[in-house]
């Protein structure tokens, strides 16, 4: 497929994805949003509980009640953003994508995860 026509793709996707996030509220409209299987199973919170509520309150402007919803969520932007803005160029930044990427920030990244999800249940 040629490469500009998959560019294209994606960024439609992209914005059909934040449209409905946009129009849809995932306090209000409960059967149009995944709900968490491990809070049904065991009614504790999982890291990335209150991330679709944060997104959508974060497209409204409405930053302190994203990050009343799931900090987490917030502070992974930045760090997927830099990643996907490096892909685009991988020769360029393949040092910061080295390192982004890594064994050891993978491992970090994990660990801070599952610290994440233990703290926010306590």
């Amino acid at each position: 497929m040629y490469k500009g026509k998959k560019k294209w793709i994606f960024v439609v996707i992209i914005l059909v994805i934040v449209g409905y996030y946009y129009f849809l509220n995932p306090y209000e409209q409960k059967d149009f949003f995944i709900s968490c299987p491990f809070y049904k199973i065991t009614g504790y919170q999982c890291p990335g509980c209150g991330s679709q509520r944060a997104f959508h309150e974060l497209l409204h402007f409405h930053f302190l009640e994203a990050l009343k919803q799931n900090e987490l969520f917030l502070l992974a932007i930045p760090y997927f953003l830099i990643v996907f803005y490096t892909s685009f160029n991988k020769e360029k930044y393949q040092k910061l994508r080295q390192f982004l990427l890594g064994d050891k920030t993978l491992l970090i990244l994990l660990i801070f995860i599952i610290l994440f999800g233990i703290i926010r249940n306590l």
